[in-house]
């Protein structure tokens, strides 16, 4: 349609709501808007729904002022419908509510006749009313009129199907509170079969589809207190097949819910290059309890066998309900699944002896290389290690992991077994070690000669402190000898005195010859004999005296510098230092 149409259904529904054909107006403004959406004009569109919500309303008010109270009920649900569309959630409310409470009205004008096929149409316009609050989410009016109408009605309510159709709230209201499906799967039946034909009766079939929304609501009610199942569903495809086997592919399925999976369905979708050998490519399983799983297989065959590898595409799907009947989907995969024409676990074991030969050789090759032993071996038994490993995989069935694990394995031992052929590098390490020891050598020759160095120089200070107390008893000596040789020289004088005095005694000693007495002559000789003879050993004495202080012994002479052993001693350090040095940096030059 084109924009001049637009305009001329736009001025018709204009026309119609000044003529004040409301619900006519809102049926075209609702045209209107729907020919602006799909021409993208949302704006538009948004604006011209508002004018029909509008439109209906005025329609509603003017019926009800007439007392066309099902009809303004209409209006009202279809503004609801409208302002529900533009997502105005309040509005939409209001409106239905207003609709609700005409049906009562309606309903009430019913029942005033008495007559049961009246009494029939308002129960129903009523029942309709219920099931829209119970839409709204105000499920407690809804049964809170349900039970007012049909007490306020009982003596009206004659025929059993009436009386049946009046209770489909309270039904609802019992299976909700005891969470009874099977007391609300009576209800639903009820209200689809019995309440949509009273409708019908009552020439308002257009309330039908909001009988449905309330059971939607009540549904909603249920699920949120109902257990609800999940079932997860897990693929299992083996691995390592030929194109020559039969093998199993399986799922496995759990309830990881709470409530029971009832009608389970499974059908397999797989590859059309494999052939089923047996086993159900549909499969019901009529209930899946919480907590229990399913293992569910075919077993299958490739249709050719081929040269190399080739995939293949595995994929299972099914669905299942809840006790409310609500559909759920699964599906597992699509997985794919591998098949060759050799086996790869058998390819890896081999390939894992030829390893573990090329191990044991180069064990054998560390033992002879110039490298660091210890850390080869330790990445040697890594190595190992990490074979063994490879082979658990394979036995696991884990073909991935081994692969992976044997490439890094080969890769490793391709590594250290180029670095053990490598002679140059071989010749940079063994230069390497050689420039290590002599780098050491020479920091141990360095580090003796300083420590030789400083041991002579403490022993230099150790003479030092000698040299000290060597001067100090020196000195102490030098005094004692100067002391000696004073009492030397005094007694040495004191002898020349008693010889002087001797000597004038001699003289004055008369002379035997002068006695007449012969016995006094000779007593006079024997005087004077004893006193030459103490003058001749006093004049001895006096000589050794005057050797004894002329003696080098007693001699003090000039005190020196350094004692004598004392500077011998620093002599034989000092070359001591200078020859060892000599002796370490001559090594030093040799190791270069």
């Amino acid at each position: 349609m084109s924009d001049e149409d637009v305009r001329r259904m736009i001025e018709e529904a204009t026309k119609e709501s000044l003529r004040q054909s409301f619900t006519e107006a809102g049926r075209k403004f609702i045209e209107a808007a729907e020919v602006s959406e799909r021409k993208g004009d949302f704006d538009g569109a948004d604006k011209l729904y508002r004018q029909a919500a509008e439109a209906y309303e005025k329609a509603a008010d003017k019926y009800r002022t007439g007392k066309g109270f099902k009809n303004a009920a209409m209006n009202m649900c279809a503004a609801g419908d409208v302002y529900s569309e533009l997502a105005e959630s309040q509005k939409a409310l209001d409106s239905y509510a207003s609709g609700a409470e005409d049906l009562f009205a309606a309903a009430g004008e019913h029942l005033l006749w008495g007559e049961d096929a009246e009494t029939a149409k308002g129960t129903a316009l009523a029942m309709a009313a219920c099931m829209i609050l119970l839409m709204i989410g105000r499920e407690a009016d809804s049964f809170y009129r349900a039970r007012t109408f049909s007490a306020e009605n009982a003596s009206k309510l004659r025929f059993p199907a009436i009386v049946r159709l009046s209770q489909i709230p309270q039904m609802i209201e019992t299976s909700i509170q005891a969470m009874d499906l099977g007391g609300f799967s009576t209800a639903e039946t009820a209200a689809v079969t019995e309440l949509k034909a009273a409708l019908a009766n009552a020439n308002a079939q257009e309330f039908s589809k909001y009988v449905d929304k309330g059971l939607d609501m009540v549904r909603e009610i249920l699920r949120g207190k109902l257990k609800i199942p999940r079932l997860v569903p897990e693929l299992a495809l083996p691995n390592d097949m030929t194109f020559s086997e039969e093998f199993p592919i399986r799922v496995i399925i759990q309830n990881a819910g709470e409530g029971e999976a009832i009608s389970l369905n499974l059908e397999w979708h797989i590859d059309e290059d494999l052939i089923v050998m047996s086993g159900e490519q549909k499969k019901s399983i009529p209930l899946l309890p919480p907590g229990e799983s399913l293992d569910i297989a075919v077993v299958v065959k490739a249709k050719e066998g081929i040269m190399g590898v080739k995939e293949y595409s595995i994929m299972i799907k099914g669905n299942y309900s809840d006790k409310l009947k609500t559909a759920y989907t699964l599906q597992a995969g699509p997985g794919t699944l591998v098949l060759k024409d050799f086996k790869e676990t058998e390819k890896l074991q081999q390939a894992l002896d030829v390893t573990d030969t090329r191990l044991g050789i180069l064990t054998s090759t560390i033992e002879d290389s110039p490298f660091e032993k210890e850390v080869l071996h330790g990445v040697v038994a890594s190595i190992s290690d990490s074979a063994k490993q490879a082979r658990a995989y394979i036995e696991e069935g884990d073909i991935p992991s081994a692969k992976a694990c044997v490439h890094v394995v080969n890769e490793m031992v391709d590594k250290i077994d180029a670095i053990l052929g490598d002679e140059k590098l071989i010749k940079r390490v063994e230069d390497a070690k050689e420039a290590r020891k002599r780098s050491y050598a020479n920091v141990m020759l360095q580090s003796t000669k300083e420590e030789i160095e400083s041991t002579l120089k403490g022993k230099q200070a150790k003479i030092d402190a000698a040299s000290v107390e060597a001067l100090a008893e020196w000195n102490t000596k030098a005094e004692a000898k100067k002391g000696l040789t004073v009492l030397i020289s005094s007694t040495r004088d004191k002898t020349s005195d008693l010889i002087g005095d001797l000597e004038f005694l001699k003289g004055e000693l008369p002379s035997a010859a002068d006695s007449v007495d012969p016995t006094e002559g000779a007593l006079r000789t024997k005087h004077r004999t004893m006193v030459e003879t103490a003058v001749s050993k006093l004049s001895g004495i006096r000589a050794e005296l005057e050797r004894m202080r002329g003696d080098t012994t007693v001699a003090v002479g000039e005190s020196p510098a350094t004692p004598e052993k004392v500077e011998l001693a620093k002599k034989l350090v000092d070359e001591l230092i200078l020859d060892l040095g000599a002796i370490l940096d001559s090594k030093k030059s040799e190791i270069g």
